[in-house]
């Protein structure tokens, strides 16, 4: 919350800017410039605004602020009320992407979120200029691939006027699990060997780029493939790797229908490697996975033998704390 209420505090301070400006023929009242108010939502340039949702939770809770501006405190209760506004998705999708629909941002399917009421109350008691309206988002099903809106704005003011340029909102889903997260790339360092059926082992170096799906799943690229956001791509190199409750891993095709995985080790069909979290320099974790599998294309003959070995290192406030503290409690490998 201190940071939405940074966010707050900079656009109260733009408002209150914006009051003071005259044009030269102007004759200036300060007590009616001074006194001015007006309720907008908080957001970006793009009406964006963000939540970050933990898929180690069945359902967790953003919100959306209201904000009064202006240079004095509100002299009376202020009720806004809040109303869908699908057009404000279809505007933010055309001016964007104009006809390439592929890349078009979707609305949020109701069975992902509830909103207890669309209503936002700003106090004349409070000390604050805004108030905030919970949105509770149940994330896990959702695509890493894809950008989730729930489109709002205001419908009505008890008191007061509105800015027309901030009356509306894009509620943007991101998720995270301990793994990755959806707001920015999360770059695994991998170093390990490859080798395919006939061929001798080579050295083998990238940047993995991981995508959160469930609480204890998520999906890399086979081998040392690089990420790409084509969706042909995805299908035919996606693997689901899952993180077990004794840190082994577990893995399965993306789509069944283009790519195989295997492990390595025919005595042990679930195993495709292991997970450990360490402690590092700084105050930092050492997330390592050790991935050990084949794959192969639909179609092909000749599987591909993995070994890798991926590093990152993350402060804790970008891994989810509750897991965190659980997995430490079942750590049984020392620092790395």
């Amino acid at each position: 919350m201190n940071q939405m209420k940074t966010i707050i505090k900079k656009a109260g301070m733009f408002y209150m800017a914006l009051s003071f400006g005259l044009t030269s023929c102007e004759t200036f009242d300060f007590g009616q410039e001074m006194g001015q108010k007006v309720i907008c939502i908080i957001s970006d340039d793009d009406l964006v605004f963000t939540g970050m949702h933990d898929l180690n939770e069945p359902e967790s809770t953003g919100y959306i602020s209201v904000n009064c501006g202006g240079s004095l405190h509100i002299d009376r209760d202020v009720e806004v009320v809040m109303e869908y506004s699908p057009e404000v998705l279809a505007q933010y999708n055309k001016s964007k992407y104009d006809i390439d629909e592929e890349k078009y941002a979707k609305e949020l399917d109701s069975r992902y979120y509830t909103i207890p009421e669309m209503r936002v109350t700003l106090k004349a008691s409070s000390a604050d200029t805004y108030d905030t309206m919970p949105i509770r988002v149940r994330p896990e099903g959702l695509s890493p691939d894809s950008i989730y809106f729930i489109p709002l704005r205001i419908r009505s003011v008890s008191a007061y006027s509105v800015n027309p340029d901030k009356s509306q909102v894009l509620y943007r889903v991101y998720m995270k699990n301990l793994y990755a997260r959806s707001d920015e790339a999360s770059i695994y360092n991998a170093t390990g060997t490859t080798r395919k059926d006939g061929e001798n082992e080579v050295e083998a170096a990238a940047s993995q780029t991981f995508h959160p799906l469930t609480k204890n799943t998520f999906r890399i690229f086979a081998g040392i493939k690089g990420y790409e956001t084509d969706a042909d791509v995805i299908r035919k190199n996606g693997i689901i790797v899952q993180v077990n409750e004794d840190h082994s891993l577990t893995m399965r095709p993306y789509d069944e229908d283009s790519i195989e995985v295997a492990p390595v080790d025919a005595s042990r069909p679930d195993y495709y490697g292991e997970y450990s979290l360490s402690e590092v320099y700084g105050g930092k974790k050492r997330q390592r996975f050790d991935f050990k599998y084949k794959y192969r294309f639909k179609g092909d003959t000749q599987w591909e033998t993995v070994n890798l070995r991926s590093l990152r290192n993350v402060t804790l406030d970008l891994i989810d704390a509750v897991s965190y503290t659980h997995l430490r409690a079942h750590e049984t490998r020392g620092n790395l």
